[in-house]
């Protein structure tokens, strides 16, 4: 009789087991910070303690404080915040090591004493950039969340918040919470070529788009990882398109083999779908489409979820689903992987957002062949890969943002083939696309040291610096300068300028080299087409061009066709003066604060922008010349020369640049270019010039003849 009673009871435990919707998941880490608060917040049925419990963890700042705010905010969890005078970090003591949810809330909170909706900062973890220049000024709500999933692989997690120009970091919550290992695969499907994606475990995530599709919203009530599903009715490109469907949550069966479970997405996610609005009527564009904005030139990892729920039978819904242009899925019968309906499935993609365009859309279509013409989709959700160098917000890794004492006690200068040549040719390189961006931005005449520290761009050596520390290039220094090392520094250039890396296996084929793949512009005259996109249209198209020529013959096939590095210095720091020259030298209107009083202002002469520097081809001297030609000039430069000595050094540098034989010529134009504009100096003959630094000295016939004659 006892029996009989307890079997209803054991029936409706395991029931609950089996289709209970939110069964706790129990983190090893589970940090939940109210920044700047003095007491515990409660939030989505979560409790948030204060920042100054030092029992959870370490914050470091020198120059800090708090603030808060009893007028209506977004949430709770926004009512507090901790702003940063100074770099700051939290330290969090990590239990068990792998991926972990970062979560970061942010809102000008009113009334805290700054301008939070002017704060620039930057965030960073031990490796990663989460925000780099961010302000809020170019956000358009004034709160921000922010979700990352990070691979943390030692005990401790670092979260630093960097003030920039003299502005204050801020944050009003955070959340460090471990991620399940199943969750996140370590690799995926890459498209477009369709291959193998590994390694997914060395990137870090950023969640832009989680949606529940034709269901409500939910959040850590709903879900046992504390997501945000959203609903996709905004993101759909025609709302006609789609139809919700929707059952029980407790008829979803997550498959016994563990596949997918709760974790992977609640049972709220896989009871509703949307459905094609024209089921059963075949027409070529009635696909379900939903496109979404994106940062270009990121990967973004796709995870789709599927469950049918709208089926009777097994095999009888087949469909497509196409990533961007690619079809990512063809003729997908998901009953055929679950074995039963209602069973939840999901696949994990990589791809692209379009090279030409800002987006990312996501569809799903009738297959052909199949005898029901519908699709459906359950959930979507679309996360960020952080770059190469391990960004997810712009070109800058966390060595570049986050200063050190290490940093700032010294600058090393080192000279050699791998780590010396290269280093001081990749300095000029990298001021050269620092620069040009530089002065398509800020168009002033003056010619000074560029100090690029406050911007966090590295900084710019003056050419004496570079001469000094390695005795004007003098190669017994040099611990190598192999033909090799010129190939690999070809490819760099090529890198800084399109700000890629050198293979990148996910893009079409053609594109994975970028040696090959820019090589193929270049030839074609039309690198501009592939350079950053910060930059296109904004370089003087000479300085381009002699760019491009640089890195072409570094790249060259042949070894012996590739040139020294000391003239891959000189080019870039000639493709760097046409630059300069050409922001400079613009010529003014008349009422131009660069015009200098009771100067006329001269129109430029033509100049001939097709001499190369470069040995071989058609330089027509051998390299034992130009080094000479290159010793004669590099001797008479001072740092404070006088400006008629800086332009007989200009004078002399022209000269050496293009004088070749007796039937060279041109004219050697040399500007002066001041705090105040500029003006023409000289405009002499190259064959005169000749003359004037090697004058013809009588033969020693024409002595004896000379001596003669006088006696």
């Amino acid at each position: 009789m006892k029996a009989m009673k307890l079997a209803p009871l054991v029936l409706v435990v395991f029931l609950f087991i089996r289709h209970g919707t939110f069964a706790s998941f129990p983190p090893a880490d589970n940090y939940l910070i109210a920044c700047g608060s003095s007491e515990s917040v409660s939030f989505q049925g979560r409790t948030f303690v204060p920042d100054s419990d030092k029992t959870s963890i370490v914050l470091k700042s020198d120059n800090s404080s708090v603030a808060s705010s009893n007028s209506i905010v977004p949430s709770p969890i926004y009512q507090s915040a901790r702003i940063f005078l100074g770099v700051s970090s939290y330290k969090f003591k990590i239990e068990q090591p792998g991926r972990h949810w970062l979560r970061l809330y942010f809102y000008t909170l009113p009334k805290s004493g700054q301008n939070l909706k002017s704060a620039l900062m930057s965030v960073v973890t031990d490796n990663f950039v989460l925000l780099n220049n961010f302000t809020f000024k170019n956000h358009n709500d004034s709160y921000m969340f922010k979700e990352y999933a990070i691979n943390v692989t030692s005990n401790t997690l670092t979260l630093n918040f960097i003030p920039l120009n003299n502005s204050v970091a801020f944050i009003n919550a955070i959340e460090v919470v471990s991620i399940p290992d199943g969750v996140f695969p370590d690799q995926a499907l890459a498209l477009n070529p369709s291959a193998s994606f590994s390694g997914l475990s060395q990137f870090a995530l950023e969640t832009v788009y989680r949606l529940n599709m034709g269901g409500s919203l939910l959040n850590a009530q709903n879900d046992t990882l504390g997501r945000t599903w959203e609903n996709d009715v905004k993101y759909l490109h025609v709302n006609s398109s789609a139809v919700n469907v929707s059952i029980n949550p407790s008829n979803i069966k997550y498959p016994s083999s563990g596949s997918v479970t709760p974790e992977t997405a609640p049972n709220l996610v896989y009871a509703t779908a949307e459905m094609m609005g024209n089921a059963n009527v075949p027409i070529v564009n009635s696909n379900i489409t939903w496109v979404f904005s994106v940062d270009p030139g990121f990967m973004y990892f796709i995870r789709v979820h599927f469950c049918d729920i709208a089926s009777k039978s097994l095999n009888s819904l087949v469909f497509n689903l196409y990533i961007n242009d690619n079809t990512a899925l063809a003729s997908l019968d998901i009953s055929a992987f679950t074995g039963d309906v209602a069973v939840p499935y999901y696949r994990d993609f990589v791809s692209n957002s379009s090279v030409a365009s800002d987006t990312l859309s996501v569809s799903v279509g009738p297959d052909a062949n199949a005898d029901t013409s519908n699709a459906t989709i359950n959930g979507l959700e679309i996360m960020k890969v952080s770059k190469e160098f391990r960004s997810l917000d712009g070109l800058l890794s966390v060595e570049r943002i986050l200063p050190s004492s290490s940093k700032k006690s010294h600058i090393v200068i080192i000279v050699g083939s791998v780590v010396g040549a290269v280093a001081v040719v990749a300095l000029i390189g990298l001021c050269y696309c620092c620069l040009v961006a530089r002065t398509t931005s800020q168009r002033s005449g003056t010619a000074s040291c560029i100090s690029l520290a406050s911007s966090n761009l590295g900084r710019l050596f003056k050419f004496q610096v570079i001469l000094d520390a390695t005795n004007k290039f003098d190669e017994s220094l040099l611990l190598g300068v192999e033909k090799s090392d010129v190939y690999s520094f070809g490819v760099v250039l090529m890198e800084v300028l399109c700000t890629r890396p050198a293979l990148n296996h996910v893009l079409p084929t053609e594109q994975v080299n970028i040696a090959e793949w820019a090589m193929t512009w270049q030839k074609k005259g039309m690198l501009d087409q592939i350079m950053d996109s910060n930059l296109a249209g904004k370089v003087n198209p000479a300085s381009l061009k002699k760019f491009g020529e640089t890195a072409e013959k570094c790249l060259a096939e042949h070894g012996v066709d590739r040139p020294s590095m000391e003239n891959v210095l000189r080019n870039l720091e000639y493709a760097l003066q046409l630059e300069e020259t050409s922001s400079a030298l613009m010529e003014p209107e008349d009422n131009s604060t660069n015009h200098i009083p009771g100067i006329p202002l001269t129109p430029l002469e033509p100049f001939d922008n097709s001499v190369s520097m470069i040995d071989g081809g058609n330089s027509g001297t051998d390299e034992d010349g130009e080094d000479a030609a290159t010793s004669a000039v590099f001797s008479h430069y001072r740092y404070d020369m006088s400006i008629e000595e800086a332009a007989e050094l200009a004078r002399r540098s022209i000269y050496h640049a293009t004088f070749r034989d007796g039937a060279s010529g041109g004219v050697a134009s040399v500007y002066y270019v001041g705090p105040d504009g500029w003006k023409k100096l000289s405009g002499d003959d190259v064959g005169e010039l000749h003359y004037h630094y090697y004058p013809v000295m009588p033969s020693t016939v024409e002595h004896e003849m000379v001596e003669v004659a006088g006696a």
